[in-house]
Order: C-alpha cells, then structure tokens, then sequence
C-alpha cells in the first residue's frame, strides 16, 4: 500500500528526458512515481500521418522501470486517449520512451535483456517487480538480436563434436585457437549442412576434426569437398579398450563372482598403456594375464592396436593395422568387430590423421563443465546455457585480421587524358572503372575462449 502522504520528490528520480514527474511516494519496497509525458506521438495507427486527431480522455498507465536502490519502479504515466476523425477510432498516445506492449520503459527491456545473460530469471523478475514469464520473453528477444549482429570467424581447423543436454546438441570448435564457435541445438545433417554453409568464406577452412558419426561426413563432403576430413584418433583409439572390456566382462560367466569381482576392480589398470604401468601395477596385472589366456590375448591385441598410432605415415599405419587385423584369432572376433567394422567405413578418414594430426579432444574439459552446470543448474535450459557461452563479451577472443577489398581508383587530374568516353556502338559509353586492393584491419570475433569459460562456469550462479 502506498504512503498516503506523499514524499519530496528526489532529484532525477527518473533521469528520463521526456517524462516531467510531477509527484513521489514510497513502500517498503518500490518507487511509485507520477509523471506526464512532454511529448507523444499522435499519429493514427490505421490512418497515418494525414489523420486527424482529438483528446478523447485521459488515461493512467502503469509502467515498470529501472530498480534503484534495491527496491522495484512503478511508474504511473498520465498520457491521453485520442480519436481519429477520419477512421472514428480511439488509441493511447505513444510515448516515446515506453514499450508499449509490455508496459515498461525502453531502457528496463535493455536492460533485463543484458541482465539476463549473467542472473537468474526469477531474480530479475523479483528485483523488477514483474512476472518471470515476462523476462523469459525479453531474454528471448534479445538473443535473437544479438543472433542477428554476432559475426562469427571461420576456423583454420574445424571441430565437430556433441554434447549430451536432454539429447544430443551439435557443439562446433576452432581447434586451432581453442575456441567455441557454436552449440546447435541438435546434429542432424540438415542443421549441421546450414551452419556450415552460414560460414563466411568457408574456403578458409583447411581441415575438419569429427568422431565416426555419418552425417559429420556427409555434410562436410556436400558443403566443404576440398576439407581434409580426420577422424578424431581419440574416438577410435578406445574402441581398442573396449574391446578389451568386452572380453573381460564375457569371462564371468566362468570364474567365480568373487574372482570376476576382483577382476573388474582392476579393469582401470587392464586399459592402460603397458608403458605406463609402475612396476606393482604391472605385477598385477601380468598374474591376471597369465592366469587368463583368452584375456591375455584381446590385452596384447590391444597393445598392438594402441602402437598403430605411432606410425609416421599413412602407409605404414595401413600396413600395420592389416598386421594387427590378421592377428585376431576367431573367437574373438566378435568383441573387435567394431574396430574392423570402423575401419572399414571410415579408413581414409581415419589414416587422414597421420598426414594432418589434429584433434578436437581439448572440447571434453568443456563438454563436462557444461553438462554439470546443465544436470545441477536448476532452469539452465539449453538456449540459456548457448547464450550464456556465446554472447558473454569477457568470454569472447577476439582477433585482428588483415583483409584485402578492392577499392575504386580515383584518378588524380594529371592522368586524365582527354575524355574518357569511347565509341560502342554508335553509343557514347563510360570507361570501365578501375580498383586498387588495399589491406584493411579487422577485430573478428575467433569464439569463445574455452579457458576463460571453464572458469567461469564454476562461478555461473543457480537458476530457480
């Protein structure tokens, strides 16, 4: 309930411009301020400038503004209610600083929108008095805006990779400065084909990193033919170590539970490089091998595929690979069948590595952060989280780039010779300009730096 005495009117309480506020009262918790417009627009929605308008009544509009002080603004706006001659319809007057639509000054819906990207929805809507609904609303808007203006740099290096929020969301990196550029909101090859051809100067890119996921490749080779495409080794260097596992776990069926159980404590030593193993670990798992043949067998195996990768060229890598696929005895074919499987639908992708070792590997750090604050978060819906990522200035890495745009000449007077007009056609017609190319400096916008969001998102606060 308002204050029926009304207070002094602080100086600029407002700080609008086109509003004189004419009194002032207070709760515990808003600002309630009175004021006129000194200026609207009369101007007739269905007749236009040309209309002819009268006063018809005066009506009051609550207006939602900035908070100051901790405490939410209402604003109690006394504009007219006009009639049109010419159409007999009646309208408010629109004030200039007022959005109309949502009853809130133009600067407050700026301002949820910006402040949206950094707090909670529900806190927003507390400090300003309105529903959370309503900021939802602006947030989207705004993304949209900004979706608008966000120019993104095209990569060197592209990387393809997923993250699981909900479902599957296609996440897009340049590998080469370590920098998001894009989440989309899933991977089917139609989304992925847009994104890559929304690309600016898409020839820039020389290389493409991606796991075995066929519509990765399909769009690549649709959109960008002349990319080297490289399956990222990681995903297919584990195929090795879960093959191993899948051994593993078909020999509880004949060792006791109390073995198997012993077994699987020590599964994180089984994958392993040999080389890594300190010599107790070793010990460990050498008495299991030994007591175990079958197991003994897929470990090597698996040794052997992991030494594939410390080939120097494609060529060798081939080589050896058909080695190791001979090598696999019948029984156990069936727990590396999907490696033989991989490489036979993915081999020049897969020995594309060796010529072009790139790999996309570092987004994990990311892809794990961001599916915590997700699974924690409380109302961090994907749309929010890809705001939040993308368009937050501290995150982004920016870059100066040296671009070359062809420019009119502009001929000084001693070079021209007489009148640059020649005969065609019985026509008299202009000489063909001429352009000189010159270097301009541009900030381009690389994505977002991985390292300054990885610290960031552990201070993201929880949505409600």
């Amino acid at each position: 309930m308002l204050d029926p005495v009304g207070s002094a009117v602080p100086v600029n309480i407002l700080n609008l411009p086109g509003l004189d506020v004419v009194d002032f009262r207070e709760t515990d918790t808003e600002y309630h301020v009175r004021a006129t417009p000194k200026a609207i627009s009369r101007l007739c929605p269905s007749c236009g400038p040309a209309s002819r308008v009268v006063v018809h009544q005066q009506k009051t509009l609550f207006v939602r503004d900035l908070p100051s002080h901790g405490r939410a603004v209402a604003i109690h706006l006394d504009v007219p209610r006009l009639k049109c001659h010419d159409c007999v319809r009646t309208f408010t007057a629109v004030v200039p600083e007022v959005d109309a639509d949502r009853q809130m000054t133009e600067r407050l819906v700026k301002w949820i929108g910006r402040q949206s990207l950094e707090y909670p929805f529900t806190e927003i809507a507390k400090q300003v008095g309105i529903d959370e609904k309503t900021v939802r609303a602006i947030f989207g808007e705004y993304v949209a805006e900004l979706e608008k203006q966000y120019q993104r740099d095209t990569p060197v290096i592209l990387g393809l990779d997923e993250i699981y929020l909900s479902r599957p969301r296609g996440v897009i990196t340049n590998i080469g400065d370590r920098c998001l550029v894009d989440m989309l909101e899933n991977r089917y090859k139609k989304t992925i084909v847009e994104f890559l051809k929304s690309l600016p100067n898409p020839e820039r890119i020389q290389a493409a990193s991606t796991d075995m996921y066929r519509p990765y490749r399909e769009a690549i080779q649709e959109v960008l033919p002349h990319v080297v495409h490289v399956v990222d080794k990681y995903h297919i260097i584990r195929m090795g170590n879960e093959a191993l596992e899948a051994v593993r776990r078909r020999m509880k069926d004949t060792i006791s539970g109390k073995l198997n159980l012993a077994l699987k404590r020590e599964r994180k030593l089984l994958t392993m490089r040999q080389h890594e193993l300190s010599d107790e670990q070793w010990l460990a798992v050498s008495g299991w091998l030994n007591n175990f043949p079958q197991l003994k067998v897929a470990y090597e195996l698996k040794e052997r595929y992991f030494r594939i990768w410390d080939c120097e060229s494609p060529d060798e890598a081939a080589a050896e690979y058909l080695r190791w696929q001979e090598a696999i005895p019948p029984e156990l074919a069936k727990p590396f069948r999907a490696i033989t499987t991989a490489w036979r639908t993915w081999r020049k992708q897969i020995l594309a590595y060796f010529e072009h070792p790139i790999t996309n590997a570092f987004t994990e750090s990311f892809n794990a952060k961001i599916r915590k604050a997700y699974q924690e978060g409380n109302g961090y819906s994907f749309e929010v989280l890809r705001a939040k990522v993308l368009f937050t200035d501290v995150m982004q890495r920016k870059a100066r780039r040296v671009e070359q745009v062809k420019v009119k000449r502009r001929p000084r007077f001693d070079e021209l010779e007489g009148a640059r007009m020649y005969f065609n056609l019985g026509r008299m017609t202009p000489e063909e300009p001429q352009y000189d190319v010159r270097n301009v400096v541009k900030e381009v916008t690389l994505g977002t730096d991985l390292s300054t969001l990885l610290a960031e998102i552990d201070h993201w606060p929880t949505r409600c």
